[in-house]
């Protein structure tokens, strides 16, 4: 923040205050028995008040939803990663129970459902507290007994990251340490961050207007209303740090997506995923009969064909990134060596391959391959993608594990006005056939088949998913 101060205002002379609160420095009360108000802050907000300091940065998920008066929150930068990301042991693989360190309810809350289906074995997930930074909690997972570890990927990525210098000995004994660990990037879809996780909020007084306008010049507009919306989302829900719900507000290139899931104080079970700005008039001539496909199988234009030799070719591809678009890719189980990172598409694709024993690194969550890393987490590593023979993708290196036979279309595609095509090889063999089809309304999921789809129809309607377009088709028809 510092920096962008400078860059607006360079005659300004900056002086950091550093300053722990009660929350840092009571680290063997558990979170959820300390004050769910001001734990983290109320020490730093108080210097601002009365003085001592002009500007207090936070990080804004600490914050509660209800502020006090006499400051204000005025403006944030840019966002780090949203989501949370787990540590497990490598030589707790396999356990029939796993204890997980957490400070957080709500990760307890949704990654009790999450996990058990994620991991490549069968296992029971059990949660202990845990206090302190990040390198504090590394250390307490290494030398105890539990197996895992959640924590912030923002956290991770501020070692990670670093190029000042500034955090190289955390950064070297982070590295170190994860050679004895495996992890895991949660998707949002399955464990959405506490509302602000990520984002920095900038405080000061509320009758300081040059302040304020410092604020206002260096403040990301985007972000800050992104994060007031988790923020005002959960407050309706009650609010707090002790609460067992998750909000992420994600803004995309076409869309905002808005994902809530947890469980409220009353009991009440949450979940939600769904973008903000699909067309409201698409469905305006839908009938019982002229939408495509009415399921999964209906849309089968393909058979897939394995190729042979790609299971010896997967078998000794080594140390790479893997990008996995569907589970029947990969049909068996131990073709993927274990120093290769693992990404899928989506969670059902996840959840398939670790059925088969392997374990994933994470997933695009539905939402388009520039939803993958262009690099390992630890380590810059070369990326493959494992699909059908005649997959084109400039960005990554192609393992063709399948090849696709065409199959008869049926006439039905003529009588339908409205469809949702899964893949752009259904859409192409489709409208190849029945070009006049490409006047008709159109929808697909997000990424690169919204984009390939968008060149021949522009008004290509997104879904997050083929399930959520289905389910608008039925709410318009009842």
């Amino acid at each position: 923040m510092s920096e962008r101060i400078s860059q607006f205002f360079p005659q300004i002379e900056i002086e950091h205050i550093y300053k722990k609160t009660l929350g840092d420095e009571d680290l063997n009360t558990p979170l959820n028995k300390m004050p769910d108000i001001g734990v983290f802050t109320n020490d730093i907000r108080n210097d601002l008040m009365n003085g001592v300091a002009d500007i207090a940065v936070h990080s804004w998920k600490d914050l509660p939803v209800e502020m006090e008066q006499g400051t204000a929150i005025l403006g944030t930068i840019d966002r780090a990663d949203m989501r949370d990301m787990i540590f497990l042991k490598k030589d707790s693989i396999g356990k029939k129970n796993l204890t997980i360190l957490s400070s957080s309810p709500r990760r307890e809350k949704n990654l009790s459902s999450f996990l058990p289906s994620a991991l490549p074995f069968q296992t029971k997930i059990n949660f202990d507290d845990v206090r302190g930074n990040i390198h504090t909690r590394l250390t307490k997972l290494l030398e105890g007994s539990e197996d895992g570890l959640v924590v912030a990927k923002a956290a991770i990525d501020r070692f990670i990251q670093d190029k000042s210098g500034k955090f190289e000995d955390e950064r070297n004994s982070l590295l170190d340490m994860q050679k004895n660990l495996k992890w895991m990037v949660l998707p949002l879809s399955q464990n959405p961050c506490a509302a602000a996780q990520g984002a920095l909020a900038i405080e000061a007084r509320q009758e300081d207007e040059m302040v304020k306008e410092i604020i206002s010049t260096i403040s990301n507009k985007e972000i800050f209303d992104s994060v007031e919306i988790e923020r005002t989302l959960l407050k309706s829900y009650g609010g707090g740090c002790h609460q067992k719900i998750g909000v992420s507000h994600e803004i995309l290139e076409t869309n905002e997506l808005l994902t809530v899931k947890g469980e409220t104080e009353d009991g009440k079970e949450l979940s939600k995923r769904s973008l903000q700005n699909n067309d409201i008039n698409y469905f305006d001539s839908i009938n019982n009969s002229n939408y495509f496909p009415s399921n999964k199988e209906e849309q089968k234009f393909f058979e897939r064909e394995p190729i042979v030799d790609s299971k010896e070719a997967l078998k000794n591809t080594k140390n790479k990134g893997i990008y996995i678009s569907r589970s029947n890719a990969i049909e068996d189980s131990g073709l993927i060596d274990d120093s290769n990172i693992i990404w899928t598409s989506g969670t059902d694709t996840w959840k398939s391959l670790a059925k088969k024993g392997y374990w994933v690194n994470g997933t695009s969550d539905s939402l388009g391959e520039n939803n993958s890393p262009e690099e390992s987490l630890f380590e810059n590593i070369s990326w493959l993608k494992v699909t059908h023979k005649d997959n084109d993708d400039e960005g990554k290196q192609i393992l063709a594990t399948y090849e696709l036979k065409a199959l008869d279309i049926s006439e039905r595609l003529l009588e339908c006005d409205y469809f949702y095509w899964m893949s752009t090889s259904s859409f192409e063999i489709a409208t190849s056939k029945y070009p006049e089809l490409k006047n008709r309304k159109h929808a697909c999921g997000l990424g690169k088949t919204f984009k390939s789809i968008q060149k021949t129809v522009p008004e290509v309607v997104p879904f997050l998913d083929f399930d959520s377009w289905l389910e608008a088709v039925n709410n318009k028809i009842r």
